[in-house]
């Protein structure tokens, strides 16, 4: 029999791939994975990265054209309008585009939805993140503004929900509520996120954790032989807890001292000029600033284990995934995330930094459990492997109603 076809996808996301995010990286590592299988047409703004990955076989790249850069966040803004949706529809024709999948909640990603609409293609969401939170002193404004500000920028209507106790809060994650009620089906990398969802009113939401490129030269590690290097990866901001990360880097640095323990930090954001007057010139910690994201498997491989100190904001962060991929464990913070933690993470749960810095001091001293962790990674890898994420996907595509007609030729 002729084997089917994976559908030809367009993947499209408001957020630019110059940015070291989690979303971001997602998005590029999904163009990857699906371009070895099918066409993919890859939608976002402009970046070298972008372009970049339009060079990679299967695979063509639209830059979005932006209205404007939100000040202070880096966020191209854009909206949705008929132009738009009239580009959208053009380029999905001519690259016979046949399942639109979204990673955003804005303009952009309402535009390729109500296109998709136009043209008869079923339209998937992945939603990244649930738990938009926000520590600034902002919340009866962005109660009042966010639900206008939305609206223009996307034409979908508030849903209204009580999603979250601050009204603050609860308008940020209305956004991404809106949005998934206008597509077919929602992603969701993890279970606990899907359940958040699925309370909210969204019927149709499927896990399908991240996807992330083989690592061929990961191994475990197997010995420590130098200080324990840890590594955090992220943006230096209030969500991420790098600053209580930090303070309790330095509590274990005071404890074992520089030659047993390590710390490099990978990214920068709005707390990068606060978290670097905060180390100073303390030694065993380092603040490399913003590097490429191809970069980040020898950073890993250099490592002996990740660090991940958010709360109550992840999903199933990238820095998971790409951790254990190179087979290297985390330290983790977030008791509600679970996959592949299960079985490859080392818990330092809760707000209070006294735990995260005597586990710190304790790994400095005893490495066995970073040893037995990037063990389990071997094993635990295979849940954010291409081939499973595309198995779950081409499902997912196949419940949102793409035909499943198509023949390999």
């Amino acid at each position: 029999m002729p084997q089917q076809r994976p559908p030809r996808v367009a993947v499209v996301s408001d957020y630019t791939l110059a940015t070291l995010g989690g979303a971001e990286n997602a998005f590029h590592e999904q163009v990857g994975t699906l371009a070895r299988s099918t066409e993919v047409l890859a939608i976002c703004p402009p970046s070298e990265r972008l372009a970049a990955l339009g060079r990679q076989p299967r695979v063509t790249a639209l830059g979005v054209p932006v209205a404007f850069v939100a000040p202070g966040l880096g966020f191209p803004v854009a909206r949705n309008t008929a132009r738009l949706r009239a580009m959208f529809r053009r380029a999905f024709a001519a690259a016979g585009t046949e399942v639109v999948h979204v990673h955003s909640e804005f303009g952009v990603a309402a535009a390729a939805i109500a296109a998709a609409r136009q043209l008869g293609l079923p339209a998937v969401q992945t939603i990244h993140t649930f738990f938009w939170q926000t520590q600034a002193p902002i919340q009866r404004l962005l109660a009042l503004g966010g639900p206008p500000f939305h609206r223009w920028l996307t034409g979908l209507a508030d849903p209204g929900v009580r999603l979250a106790e601050r009204p603050g809060d609860s308008a940020l994650r209305n956004m991404s509520l809106a949005v998934g009620l206008a597509a077919d089906r929602v992603v969701s990398p993890s279970a606990h996120q899907a359940a958040a969802l699925r309370a909210a009113g969204l019927e149709r939401v499927d896990v399908v954790p991240n996807a992330v490129s083989p690592n061929a030269a990961a191994r475990p590690v197997r010995s420590i032989d130098g200080p324990l290097r840890v590594l955090w990866i992220g943006r230096f901001a209030d969500e991420k807890r790098v600053l209580p990360f930090l303070r309790s880097a330095l509590r274990a640095l005071e404890a074992v001292g520089p030659e047993r323990l390590h710390i490099d930090l990978l990214g920068t954001g709005p707390r990068y000029a606060r978290a670097r007057r905060l180390v100073g010139a303390a030694p065993g910690i380092t603040l490399h600033g913003r590097v490429p994201h191809a970069d980040i498997p020898g950073w890993l491989a250099r490592s002996h284990v990740s660090a991940l100190s958010s709360i109550g904001w992840d999903n199933q962060p990238m820095t998971v995934a790409e951790s254990i991929m190179a087979l290297r464990g985390v330290i983790w913070a977030d008791p509600a995330l679970t996959e592949g933690l299960d079985r490859a993470g080392i818990p330092a749960f809760g707000h209070d930094e006294g735990v995260l810095a005597r586990r710190l001091a304790d790994l400095a001293r005893d490495p066995a459990p970073v040893l037995a962790a990037s063990a389990a990674a071997v094993q635990a890898r295979e849940l954010f492997g291409a081939d499973e994420f595309t198995r779950a996907v081409l499902g997912v595509y196949a419940r949102a109603g793409v035909p499943t007609t198509g023949k390999q030729p």
